[in-house]
């Protein structure tokens, strides 16, 4: 056999070679392919079951629309994760607040850094919920991200410090007037009426000045749990405004025959007087009441607060002890 003839017989085998090596490799490299994308597919799996079960809000938001949200994220503000998918956060975030969350936003896209912020959410059934924020910048794609943790705060120990009155429990002054924007919302929207009922004690401070004011106190819870017992509807809201100054809150308001039959039943509730708990002191109450309308005599929450108070001050000077008055211009 000549040279020649010697050379084209090795060429075939390094070539048949060189293609098992080629074969051999291709599928160790399918098999770590194959091991890899597993091991994503598990990695997603699992960090897909750590998200919906963490009792923390977390939503991811890109391009001001969020791309992704967790269980928790939706239950807190009330719509579906398929909802919120492409929604824009300010979409959510009440009103008044917006502002403030887009700096909070924008600040951790230019100072590169965590923020931490309070606002308050419009849920889908028109709830307002006081929430604490944080977002964190981050990439995804090639393009910056940002992902934001949140905790509901508005059932929280501190919340109900801040929201409610320390003595008699009911919702304190600020916690009245988120109440009041959250239903002036809903009223508009449905064309519906709310009534404002502005009560005041009338002849409290004898009471404090006879029997102290530790006794004072105790009426006051005592008058707090029969309000209580009146005004039950879980849309209607009760606060102590301040002493012995008290708010109510009534919504879906049709006719005045409503609010007045609300006002006579108060009035009953406190016919007889009150034993106070743990003493030999009785003390009859008396309310002087004053009515505004929404949106007859304001449509926002400082006037018919206002308006209210000028009404129970005229009844007090004129007639006083159990008498009420709606507001007139």
């Amino acid at each position: 056999m000549s040279k020649e003839q010697e050379k084209i017989k090795i060429v075939p085998n390094r070539i048949e070679e060189q293609l098992e090596k080629v074969i051999s490799e291709n599928k160790r490299l399918r098999i770590q392919y194959a091991s890899a994308t597993k091991q994503v597919n598990e990695l997603n799996e699992f960090m897909q079951i750590m998200l919906n079960m963490s009792p923390f809000g977390i939503s991811i938001i890109q391009n001001d629309k969020l791309i992704f949200t967790n269980k928790a994220f939706a239950e807190i503000v009330g719509f579906s994760q398929k909802q919120l998918r492409n929604m824009a956060p300010e979409d959510i975030v009440f009103q008044a607040d917006r502002e403030h969350v887009t700096k909070s936003i924008q600040g951790a896209y230019t100072d590169h850094v965590q923020t931490f912020f309070m606002f308050r959410v419009m849920t889908k059934d028109e709830k307002i919920k006081w929430i604490l924020g944080s977002v964190s910048l981050i990439h995804m794609n090639e393009k910056q991200a940002l992902l934001g943790n949140f905790v509901d705060l508005t059932e929280g120990r501190v919340m109900q410090l801040a929201y409610n009155d320390t003595l008699t429990g009911l919702p304190n002054r600020k916690l009245m007037m988120d109440r009041m924007e959250q239903a002036i919302v809903a009223a508009k929207r449905r064309n519906e009426k709310l009534a404002l009922l502005f009560m005041d004690l009338d002849g409290f401070k004898k009471v404090n000045d006879q029997y102290g004011h530790e006794i004072g106190d105790k009426l006051l819870v005592e008058i707090a749990g029969k309000l209580k017992e009146v005004v039950r509807r879980e849309n209607d809201t009760i606060s102590r405004f301040g002493g012995d100054e008290f708010l109510i809150l009534l919504t879906d308001i049709t006719h005045r025959e409503h609010i007045e039959n609300i006002i006579f039943h108060l009035f009953d509730k406190f016919t007889k007087p009150i034993a106070i708990s743990g003493t030999n002191v009785t003390n009859r109450v008396c309310f002087s009441v004053g009515v505004a309308l929404y949106p007859d005599h304001g449509d926002d929450s400082d006037t018919l607060i206002r308006h209210a108070d000028e009404a129970m001050y005229r009844i007090k000077k004129t007639r006083g002890k159990n008498s009420f008055l709606f507001f007139e211009p």
